[in-house]
């Protein structure tokens, strides 16, 4: 059985989801994760070579909401999806990932939502009871 990385909030006008972490990568992974897992459902694709992912902001919510913005950017304007993802480091104004991207491929890749930007809406990402914790709502 696989366990569930997020779980999807309900909201009236967008889509949320929550994730955890034992650590500021892992939350920042996970969220990542569901974003993709929400978006897309894949086909089988090749073995592609990872690119480095750097975004920055002002703190981790500005952070975390660029971080989900660079992977709907590069969907939009590149078209590519990214298939696996690795964070390697977390601070307060940047992080930095390995992305395996691929071309979208409208044979074997299904959009399933529509996401037209990330949210500041009732966005948190904190750590709670030793634990790392993100809330991420998506206009749809």
């Amino acid at each position: 059985m696989v366990p569930q990385l997020y779980h999807l909030i309900e909201h009236t006008a967008d889509t949320g989801f929550e994730v955890r972490g034992n650590t500021r990568e892992q939350v920042f992974e996970a969220a990542a994760l569901a974003f993709f897992h929400i978006m897309w459902r894949l086909g089988h694709h090749k073995e592609s070579q990872p690119e480095i992912i750097e975004v920055t902001g002002s703190d981790l919510k500005e952070l975390l909401v660029n971080f989900l913005e660079e992977f709907l950017y590069l969907y939009d304007a590149k078209g590519f999806i990214c298939k696996q993802l690795t964070v390697q480091s977390v601070t307060e104004t940047k992080i930095c990932a390995k992305a395996w991207l691929q071309e979208f491929n409208d044979d074997k890749d299904h959009e399933l939502l529509g996401v037209k930007a990330v949210t500041y809406h009732q966005l948190y990402i904190g750590e709670k009871d030793h634990k790392w914790l993100a809330q991420v709502f998506l206009d749809i």
